[in-house]
């Protein structure tokens, strides 16, 4: 006797009417008719769906490569990115590894046996140590390391830095505006002569890992005989240091822990000093060198880089120009780019071991039938110094898409507290640490995925 088959027309009819039913009732859950099974079971749907997409997974290389989703231009970074609130790094690099060689000693820091050492060169947006010397804050909270790292013997904006006290006397200053022989200044674009009785005072500042530093630093040429500084450190007796001559640049180091010190320089016409440095011996050490009105291309004039670099061992280049090139309606950049191609070239040859971030523009107004907007020129910059960054072969962070983008600037000046002044153009210390917070971030999730992506090729 033949089995006959099952008819499942009656079984598919109902459960299309089940599943018709479903649909209805998220339908006025979502017109919210609903109750509260309903309210918790899309809640908790929701943010499943925020949490897949939060934490993407980077498999292959911790850029986006130019021409990607995140890469290329300034308009393309990925969902993901956004839902991190990360503008993520744009590598230049031939072979997507422009920040490998920083994020890797990040990754090991424990096991280096040295302090990683940034340089932060830029114009007056960093004046002040704004912006700077937040992410040396956190770099120095999470990974350790003390200090403000190098120091000018004079500045304009010792009164207006609270990242260190400083005080000077007695010294002739030369600089970029007026110095004609470029190749004698230092690496922050400065050289010093000490007069009769000249001295500098630096004193840590009451917040974490800025009230003391373990080691002081004084770096200079001697071109007659031998010499002595005298220092009074954490207000004690005098102390002599001897400096030898030296033809090529070189440091002392006044070791011990240090909360203050003053330093008195003798009256030579061959002593030259180009900064001090206060310091770790271990963590991050974060070198501030702004020049206020600089376009930066003049750094392809210091010829001493090299010298510098070999008793500094820098790990990151970090360059934030263009302020003081930008005009409202000025959409051309090419000769600035050719500029600064040859600069960045020159940087790289003497700083050959570190990695190299270009930090673009940020947005800037001006006014325009009575409104604010950011300036046409803006734009036009960016995509100039993402040009630099692919001739050059570096790395590039659209500080102005990390701002807000377009228009961004007004809402800087109308925030409370204020993030940005009312020249429309420059932070204020509250925005340096909203800006240095999001760039330091950025550092973090770069440094996750390519430690994600090394543990996955040693495991394989």
């Amino acid at each position: 006797m033949e089995t006959q088959p099952k008819n499942y027309i009656y079984s598919v009819f109902f459960l299309v009417v089940l599943v018709v039913i479903i649909l209805i009732g998220l339908k006025i859950a979502d017109e919210g008719i609903e109750g509260e099974l309903f309210s918790y079971a899309k809640k908790v749907f929701s943010q499943e769906q925020e949490q897949e997409q939060y934490f993407p997974v980077v498999e292959d290389q911790p850029f986006p490569p130019p021409g990607s989703a995140g890469g290329g231009n300034t308009d393309t970074f990925s969902n993901d990115d956004n839902l991190l609130g990360i503008v993520r790094f744009t590598d230049y690099s031939p072979n997507a590894n422009g920040l490998h060689s920083f994020l890797g000693k990040l990754c090991n820091i424990e096991t280096l046996n040295r302090p990683i050492r940034i340089a932060f060169f830029g114009d007056s947006f960093i004046e002040g140590d704004i912006l700077s010397g937040d992410l040396r804050r956190l770099f120095q909270e999470n990974m350790g390391g003390k200090g403000v790292g190098m120091m000018p013997i004079t500045s304009q904006v010792n009164g207006f830095r609270k990242t260190v006290v400083h005080q000077f006397s007695a010294w002739d200053t030369h600089s970029f505006n007026n110095c004609s022989d470029k190749s004698k200044l230092g690496i922050a674009g400065y050289e010093y002569t000490p007069n009769r009785n000249a001295w500098v005072y630096y004193q840590g500042v009451n917040k974490d890992h800025l009230d003391s530093c373990n080691r002081v630093s004084v770096f200079y040429t001697l071109e007659d005989n031998d010499t002595r500084i005298f220092y009074k450190k954490n207000k004690g007796t005098s102390v002599y240091a001897q400096l030898p001559k030296a033809d090529k640049v070189s440091r002392v180091n006044i070791d011990g822990s240090c909360g203050n010190i003053q330093i008195s320089f003798p009256q030579l016409n061959g002593l030259h000093v180009y900064g001090v440095s206060l310091e770790d011996t271990a963590g991050v050490i974060l070198d501030n060198y702004s020049i206020r009105s600089f376009s930066g291309a003049g750094l392809k004039n210091l010829s001493k880089l090299s010298q510098f670099n070999d008793l500094l061992q820098y790990d990151l280049i970090i360059l934030g120009y263009g302020l003081n090139v930008m005009e409202p309606k000025r959409t051309e950049y090419e000769s600035y780019k050719a500029e600064m191609i040859q600069m960045i070239n020159h940087l790289k040859s003497s700083f050959p071991s570190a990695n190299f971030l270009l930090i673009s523009v940020p947005d800037r107004s001006y006014k325009e039938n009575g409104n604010y907007e950011t300036m046409p020129g803006v734009s036009a910059m960016i995509k100039s110094q993402e040009d630099i960054c692919e001739k050059t072969g570096i790395v590039f962070w659209n500080l102005f898409e990390a701002m807000g983008g377009r228009n961004s600037m007004p809402l800087f000046v109308d925030s409370t507290p204020p993030k940005a002044n009312k020249d429309y153009t420059h932070l204020t210390f509250a925005g340096g640490e909203y800006l240095g917070n999001l760039l330091y971030e950025t550092f973090i999730h770069e440094k996750d995925v390519y430690k994600k992506r090394h543990l996955q090729t040693v495991v394989k």
